[in-house]
């Protein structure tokens, strides 16, 4: 489950939500929240996954929230935002309907997964909060292995063409 202080009897966890449902991430794992930025596609990539953005010079990829876990497609609104998530050796951003709050949950009030036997499941438990019902999500689990290496690998691409193309513009500069 997520990374808990084993001092505290309640996690802290950044809660969004995703068509009508309200979903959490673990604080420790959000790197910043951000507004949508245009992206570039990457051809070939999951439906879910938007493309690519430069933020302050790293390339992470962009997932759309509602493709990924199969929830009706909605234009970005004003309240659209970018959750920058660090999982376990990379970082991506997952567009998100709204940022609601930081929840504050007692451990005591957290129920096991529907879906706890399933391993490819990304809800870890559902939280009490409040008269609300919130699915806790495992961040390292949103994309699969084969998902996140096929993005490693287009990131690995990307990253290498960008440095061909800085080592490019510095020779025209000498030159």
């Amino acid at each position: 489950m997520a990374s808990v202080d084993t001092e505290s009897d309640e996690l802290q966890l950044i809660a969004f939500k995703l068509g009508n449902e309200e979903y959490t991430v673990p604080i420790e794992s959000v790197q910043e929240i951000i507004m949508p930025q245009q992206t570039t596609h990457i051809p070939k990539s999951p439906q879910f996954v938007e493309g690519i953005i430069n933020l302050r010079g790293h390339i992470i990829p962009i997932i759309d929230g509602r493709k990924r876990f199969d929830i009706k497609v909605t234009e970005n609104n004003a309240d659209t935002r970018v959750i920058v998530l660090e999982l376990d050796d990379h970082t991506v951003g997952l567009i998100v309907d709204s940022v609601s709050e930081v929840v504050h949950l007692k451990k005591s009030n957290i129920e096991p997964s529907p879906t706890e036997n399933d391993e490819n499941s990304f809800i870890v438990g559902v939280g009490k909060h409040q008269d609300r019902l919130l699915l806790l999500l495992d961040a390292s689990k949103i994309l699969d292995i084969k998902e996140t290496e096929h993005i490693k690998q287009t990131l690995e691409a990307v990253n290498k063409i960008s440095k061909l193309q800085e080592t490019i513009a510095e020779a025209n500069v000498s030159v």
